[in-house]
């Protein structure tokens, strides 16, 4: 009796271990993929890891684009910021935004932009900005944002994290 008894304290200590040291964390994160950062709380304590102009052929500038990051969630997402109110949009968007997710191996992952689930819509007329959904950005993950103005007119694209 005092064997089994043993052996049922190692083996709830052995599987305690495990537990201790599986990255539950990690799949927690994964599941944020594709959520809004504003109303899962990731936003709150969000930092910019890289932006980039939005910028046309003649390099006039129409905005920012950003890949935003949060340590809590370990996700990121892309955020657009016009310099000017949108001033038209032609029945379809005028500015859009798109997070895209790798491995960091360089597997392509998972692509939100701000239209999709997760994000506050397109920029139409009169409107400034939009982000998107957000993608797991923890070790093994990396990501970057583009934003640009619909029809070809501009674009630019953040650096990687």
């Amino acid at each position: 009796m005092k064997k089994l008894l043993n052996i049922v304290r190692i083996a709830t200590l052995v599987v305690g271990l495990f537990f201790a040291i599986t990255p539950i964390n990690k799949a927690f994160a994964l599941s944020y993929d594709g959520s809004n950062p504003v109303s899962t709380g990731c936003a709150k304590d969000a930092v910019t890891k890289s932006r980039s102009g939005i910028v046309d052929r003649d390099d006039n500038f129409y905005g920012i684009v950003e890949l935003k990051w949060s340590a809590k969630c370990r996700t990121s997402w892309g955020k657009i910021t016009l310099y000017r109110a949108a001033p038209y949009d032609n029945g379809a968007y005028y500015a859009n935004a798109s997070v895209f997710s790798y491995t960091s191996s360089g597997t392509f992952r998972k692509r939100y932009n701000c239209a999709d689930g997760g994000g506050n819509g397109v920029i139409m007329k009169g409107q400034t900005s939009c982000y998107t959904a957000q993608v797991y950005n923890g070790a093994g993950y990396k990501a970057y944002a583009r934003g640009y103005i619909n029809w070809g007119i501009a674009s630019g694209t953040t650096g990687w994290y």
